[in-house]
């Protein structure tokens, strides 16, 4: 996959998706402290520059099913790439059922502070739907919290329709649980 800087005719961000690797490294770490420096930690503080390989392999075996922590499902993570190199994650669970009954999510993602505000997570998105309708999941129930109205934005103009509002506890808040039908959506290919 190449790297393409910038954003195409339409504004939005020239990005790839890739699997983790080590050549990110270094954009992977100045990411990281990013999101630290927001209060949103992405990996545990204490990781070093010298773990970062022993990460990469744990990520590559999650899409495997191998070693998962107890309540875990198999997934596979891509890395938001761009000219500069890492720009956040997106992460399709493999073994997810969307069910009316189902509460957790089915796609998580997160871009790097400096990188919002560009189209990044909607792009990524996209492009990670045509990713899910390579393995056959046609179904995707994506979720955020009813106060991000940025991923909501994401969610929607990637097909999302909203299926209900869980209830978290707290006074009007919640999580919104989206289905993204890709068999009701054109591919990138038929448009």
């Amino acid at each position: 996959m190449s790297v393409n800087a910038g954003k195409d005719e339409a504004g939005i961000a020239r990005i790839t998706l890739e699997p983790p690797s080590e050549k990110f490294q270094d954009s992977f770490f100045q990411a990281m402290a990013e999101f630290a420096g927001e209060g949103n930690r992405q990996v545990a503080a204490d990781m070093s520059q010298e773990q970062f390989p022993a990460y990469v392999q744990q990520l590559h075996d999650q899409s495997l099913g191998k070693n998962l922590k107890e309540g875990y499902i198999p997934s596979k993570e891509f890395w938001i790439i761009d000219a500069d190199g890492y720009a956040g994650r997106i992460i399709l669970g493999l073994t997810f059922v969307p069910t009316p009954e189902r509460v957790g999510h089915h796609v998580g993602y997160a871009v790097r502070p400096s990188k919002r505000q560009h189209g990044y997570a909607t792009k990524a998105l996209e492009l990670l739907l045509d990713e899910a309708r390579k393995i056959n999941i046609l179904k995707l129930m994506p979720e955020c919290d009813s106060t991000n109205i940025a991923s909501r934005k994401v969610i929607e103009r990637n097909g999302g329709v909203l299926l209900d509002r869980m209830p978290n506890g707290e006074p009007c808040e919640g999580s919104l649980r989206y289905i993204i039908d890709l068999n009701a959506r054109p591919t990138n290919l038929d448009l």
